[in-house]
């Protein structure tokens, strides 16, 4: 007994050398300190806190194009509300639009690859707003001397099979910013041939107006191909550029 309480003597005396207890400084759930901006941070203030950046910061640095070599792939990570009036200003003098070919000729049945560039020539940020159900659609037409399509069948389309009426598709935006001179391009390919009206491909059908499906080649002749650009705001004539078909 001696032996024990010998020990518990020199617990005590141990213990009462540590000091006064000092308390435990806490925060609450949920909170987290404030640490110093990086340097390409741009938003109010000299602090922010971690991961409070934000999907929008990022979002927007990622729509903001110097050069894109594949716009509507930018596009798709790109959405935004649609625009108010106002927001979407003309942007023709603006903003040049310019499409190139692969080759100037091609078989009936052939394939023409095209370029379609967009660049601010502007001296500053030129803000884009495109259109689309959801995303936007970069379309090719080809027309005539007299400038009639002739890459859609002739006459009005039929109706749709019974209970194959594809919903209507929500319109919805993209935005980006074109920085002083940047520019974004768009890949597109053009196939010389014929269609008609394909009422079984509705429920399937991601282009523009009703379905089509190829229907033999183009006969020979000079066409020009229109390329169609989902811009919102006044941007212009469409980019063209003329295609001859050979035999």
């Amino acid at each position: 007994m001696r032996f024990v309480a010998g020990l518990m003597a020199v617990s005590i005396a141990g213990c009462s050398g540590l000091g006064p207890r000092q308390p435990v400084a806490t925060e609450s759930i949920g909170t987290v300190k404030n640490v110093p901006k990086p340097d390409e941070d741009t938003s109010p203030g000299s602090t922010t806190t971690p991961n409070s950046a934000t999907p929008s910061a990022a979002k927007e640095a990622a729509c903001t194009v110097t050069d894109a070599e594949n716009l509507e792939e930018t596009l798709r990570g790109c959405d935004a509300p649609m625009p108010k009036t106002g927001e979407a200003t003309p942007v023709k003098d603006k903003l040049e639009m310019k499409v190139t070919a692969s080759t100037p000729t091609t078989t009936p049945g052939g394939r023409v690859d095209l370029v379609l560039t967009l660049r601010n020539k502007t001296d500053n940020p030129l803000t884009l707003f495109f259109t689309g159900d959801p995303n936007p659609h970069f379309d090719v037409e080809a027309l005539d001397a007299k400038g009639r399509r002739v890459d859609v069948p002739a006459g009005k389309f039929p109706g749709y099979p019974k209970g194959q009426k594809p919903e209507p598709k929500e319109t919805k935006a993209s935005r980006i910013t074109l920085e002083k001179g940047g520019s974004a391009r768009v890949h597109l390919a053009w196939d010389a041939v014929k269609t008609k009206w394909a009422p079984d491909k509705a429920q399937t059908w991601e282009g523009r107006g009703y379905p089509r499906a190829p229907a033999g080649p183009m006969p020979a002749g000079k066409y020009t191909l229109r390329i169609i650009v989902p811009l919102l705001g006044e941007a212009g004539d469409p980019p063209r550029i003329p295609v001859t078909v050979g035999s």
